[in-house]
């Protein structure tokens, strides 16, 4: 009976994560073997690699899973510290790669600190919003202390530089901060300075000013940036209404760089075409949905809001992917979860899931000690 009650969590959610991870392993076969067999390996390589990582990544989830989420309340300050570290390390030491130093590199593997910290950054400002309770409405403790502690981690980010993931890291505590329930003018006030700010952080840049123009007209930029975006649209569109057929796409035969890596989602596009693309986003619409359900149905405010930042950070993710896919968006580098060949944030990924299930289990986190929620709190209302 014990062991039944140990294994009660969100089921569907868990579902949803292994189907992706699955797909993941054949899309990166097809998109991986080409190059692999230039190369001179098998073309198998990457999608083995691949799949050894998600057996490692899946520790994760599982650490996430059985280990009650208040652990991560009682480490916060602890964790968020050695996050802002490891920042700082990347910065001065980090190896470069693309014009960007995001990495670090650990007994011999490379790995992007700033996935790890933006979970440390939101367990961290989940704690301080969840305690203040209706004090979340003053100005310097529900809006000025958790933007200063955000900022700095996005100064950190830009001198790497990463600006897609300062992005997601301002656009999931704006979320945060609304859910806490900081009052609104502060919020739509200080966006204006914010979006003018990452304008000008977007043309400051030669590099990104490029970028930029390579977005808009990748045709003409083919030599300086739009060459991806423009092979990418390529083999969207190749993929018609139903697709080639897994294995059966053109694009990645030297026409679209790393197909399984940055632009998965365009070789995915081209093989399964516009209904299973459709499908891949409703699986990833799931997966949203149930983390902000379990985010209303948590018992205590830190759950609530932990869980809102994490299922807000990974669905930014899934969208700045999309987007750069289809040409919404320039170029950013950043993964598609549970599909794009793993790496660091594969095993962020699955950790946040872990740590969503934890949060849906019965009885985790009954140790937090809290004010009683109330109804006009804007978490009680929206979430």
């Amino acid at each position: 009976m014990k062991l039944r009650l140990d294994l009660k969590f969100d089921k569907g959610l868990l579902l949803a994560v292994l189907v992706l991870l699955a797909l993941g392993v054949f899309v990166i076969y097809s998109g991986s073997a080409f190059q692999a067999e230039k190369l001179g390996r098998p073309s198998y390589f990457y999608a083995l690699s691949h799949l050894e990582r998600v057996l490692f990544a899946f520790g994760f989830l599982l650490i996430g899973l059985f280990i009650d989420h208040k652990a991560w309340l009682r480490l916060s300050h602890g964790l968020f510290l050695l996050g802002l570290f490891s920042l700082v390390v990347v910065v001065i030491i980090g190896v470069a790669a693309k014009g960007a130093s995001r990495w670090l590199l650990v007994g011999g593997i490379s790995m992007q600190p700033s996935e790890f910290v933006k979970i440390a950054l939101f367990s961290l400002l989940s704690a301080r919003l969840a305690a203040l309770g209706d004090g979340v409405k003053d100005f310097k403790k529900g809006f000025v202390n958790p933007m200063v502690t955000m900022g700095i981690v996005t100064i950190l980010l830009l001198l790497q530089p990463n600006f897609s993931m300062a992005m997601m890291v301002v656009g999931t505590t704006y979320i945060l901060l609304f859910t806490a329930g900081t009052r609104l003018k502060y919020l739509f006030l200080s966006a204006i300075p914010f979006v003018v700010g990452a304008a000008v952080v977007a043309i400051a840049a030669p590099y990104r000013l490029v970028r930029i123009q390579a977005w808009l007209h990748p045709e003409e930029y083919l030599e300086k940036g739009g060459y991806q975006l423009y092979n990418a649209l390529i083999s969207l569109g190749h993929g018609g209404l139903f697709g080639t057929g897994i294995g059966q796409g053109t694009q990645k035969l030297g026409f679209l760089p790393e197909s399984y890596k940055d632009v998965a989602f365009s070789l995915l596009g081209e093989e399964l075409g516009f209904v299973g693309s459709l499908v891949v986003l409703l699986l990833f619409g799931f997966i949203i949905y149930r983390g902000f359900s379990i985010a209303r149905n948590a018992k205590t405010r830190y759950a609530k809001l932990f869980a809102v930042s994490l299922t807000a950070s990974l669905a930014f993710n899934v969208i700045f992917h999309v987007f750069v896919c289809t040409g919404l968006m320039p170029t950013t580098g950043q993964p598609l979860p549970f599909i794009s060949y793993g790496g660091t944030n594969l095993l962020a990924s699955l950790l946040s899931i872990g740590i969503l299930l934890n949060i849906s289990r019965p009885g985790t986190g009954s140790r937090i000690v809290e004010e009683p929620l109330k109804s006009t709190e804007y978490f009680a209302r929206y979430i």
